[in-house]
């Protein structure tokens, strides 16, 4: 298997990212009309809550170890053997992927009531009353039922896009999830013409309302999954059988592999549960929803760009190091990773400084002052001071895995997660959700220094000779746009109606044109450099 070639890697991080926009673009769409029809309410907890666990349940039972070891296992069985016999142990990773996944499911059904408890034990700051928390408990535990076939779902998604990967086929696991959102856009729409006055109470002693939002969004995955199955019939994947066989060589190979994996994706979500857990406790109105609203648009830079991106180079990068191509390997990491920051740099900035009066304009009804809106502003705000050590922590990630070092990426996740645990549990009592939100930020960007730290010593280099000097632009003209947009917002400081609208317009539009005159005035200074070796 040859590495793509950079015109078609360039197309295929197009499509992707153009897939992932319109997918983040009606994800937004899909969170508008959840706040418009659930708004901040226990209800919205008990939703989110319930929604949240089976993506939780999933990277254990499957996710993160899908994504650290099918793809190299895959791309190494086909570089190494016959086609005949490449598939014949493929075939056996599917089977066994698909049997857990069956499993998973009915357990997490079945557990349902105990797992809500588990992720509700903390309600120390909450003003919930003992029968408010019952409820809400009762009706997430139902909710969780209904969503339980997400696990199953979101693992045969994540399995379709891992052989779509192999054969260099990028775009439609990116365009899947619009319709998705699509259609739990029109459930939560059909809620609300259902139970316009709805309470917490109200819905838990209505089967069919219950059934709406639960069977509604486990819908719109179900219609994802299976819009990818006519990509799969065209990728030439006949040789793909029901083959149970645990003997077989290589899942053996995913078993080894997976099995530090498997450990740091536990302590992954062992730091999830604490960071959700926390939040549910933390005080103020719907806290937990705060928290995955923000996290939400936290990640949209990260999913339409990193993502695109990541995906993209990963199966390159695992064929370099199959083949033993250390130079070609680095030169790969290092344009990804330059392509990746050029855009988080200045997203993680504009988000910091706009943080509040963005949110009281998508969630707050165009309210800069409401109680809800400064929670959930305030937990944007220091979850983007960590946007670049996420970003830079999961691809160093994935340049571990596709050298198939996954105890080196056990190591780094599980100093990532035990930072988040300690300073999460230290700073929810001073700063409530803010301080859950921060120690995430503060984790993963220390994670990010460590995981390059580690690479540079693996690999000698991080890129080619004047890879990253580019990055020199971004970071002086996102400097400047940063200070543009805070001056303009501050201006103004209009926190309500048609003023806050103009606000927020007025400094993305005056910041985004400083941001592009200073990346235009530095490019014209370096125009008619002659190049040097170190160039």
């Amino acid at each position: 298997m040859s590495e793509a070639p950079a015109g078609g890697l360039r197309r295929s991080i197009g499509t992707m990212a153009a897939g992932t926009a319109a997918s983040r673009a009606t994800g937004v769409l899909r969170i508008l009309v959840l706040v418009y029809v659930l708004a901040f309410t226990p209800l919205a907890d008990a939703y989110n809550l319930a929604n949240t666990i089976p993506n939780m349940l999933y990277d254990v039972v499957l996710g993160g170890i899908l994504g650290a070891t099918f793809i190299p296992v895959f791309i190494e069985r086909l570089a190494k053997n016959t086609e005949r016999e490449a598939w014949r142990s493929i075939s056996a990773i599917v089977t066994m992927a698909v049997s857990v996944l069956l499993v998973s499911t009915v357990l997490v059904f079945a557990a349902a009531p105990w797992i809500i408890d588990a992720f509700t034990v903390y309600t120390h700051h909450t003003a919930r009353s003992p029968h408010q928390l019952a409820t809400e408990r009762a009706v997430a535990t139902t909710l969780l039922r209904w969503f339980a076939p997400q696990i199953f779902l979101y693992g045969l998604l994540s399995i379709g896009a891992a052989l779509l990967n192999i054969r260099r086929k990028f775009g439609a696991p990116m365009w899947v999830p619009v319709a998705n959102n699509l259609v739990v856009i029109v459930v939560l729409l059909i809620f609300a013409a259902v139970a316009p006055n709805f309470t917490l109470h109200s819905v838990s002693l209505s089967p069919g309302q219950m059934a709406i939002l639960g069977a509604g969004t486990t819908a719109g995955v179900l219609v994802q999954a299976l819009l990818l199955f006519p990509s799969l019939a065209k990728a030439q994947l006949g040789r793909l059988r029901w083959r149970f066989d645990l003997r077989d060589e290589a899942v053996r190979a995913v078993g080894r592999l997976g099995s530090w994996t498997f450990g740091f994706v536990i302590l992954n979500q062992i730091a999830l549960y604490v960071v959700v857990t926390l939040a549910f406790g933390s005080g103020g109105e719907a806290p937990l929803s705060s928290y995955t609203y923000a996290y939400a648009f936290m990640l949209m830079p990260y999913a339409v760009v990193t993502v695109s991106v990541m995906t993209a180079v990963t199966p390159d990068l695992s064929h370099h190091h199959t083949t033993g191509d250390t130079q070609a390997f680095v030169a790969r990491f290092g344009t990804g990773l330059r392509a990746m920051l050029a855009i988080i740099i200045p997203s993680a900035v504009a988000m910091f400084v706009l943080a509040r009066p963005l949110i009281a304009v998508l969630l707050g009804h165009g309210h800069a002052d409401a109680a809800q809106t400064l929670q959930t502003g305030t937990a944007l705000a220091e979850l983007s001071l960590g946007l670049v050590g996420f970003t830079v922590f999961q691809y160093v990630i994935r340049a571990l895995q596709a050298r198939q070092e996954a105890q080196t990426a056990f190591w780094l996740y599980l100093a990532e997660n035990v930072i988040n645990v300690v300073l999460a549990l230290v700073l929810v009592h001073p700063l409530g959700l803010a301080g859950v939100m921060l120690s995430i930020s503060i984790a993963y960007d220390i994670a990010a220094v460590a995981g390059l730290l580690v690479l540079l010593n693996r690999l000698g280099h991080l890129g080619t000779p004047g890879c990253f000097k580019p990055l020199g632009r971004v970071v002086a003209a996102s400097g400047v746009m940063g200070l543009v947009v805070l001056v303009i917002s501050n201006l103004s400081g209009a926190l309500s109606g048609p003023a806050l609208y103009a606000r927020v317009l007025a400094s993305l539009v005056l910041g985004g044109g400083a941001y592009l005159a200073t990346v235009a005035l530095l490019g014209r200074r370096s125009v008619g450099k002659r190049p040097t070796l170190q160039d």
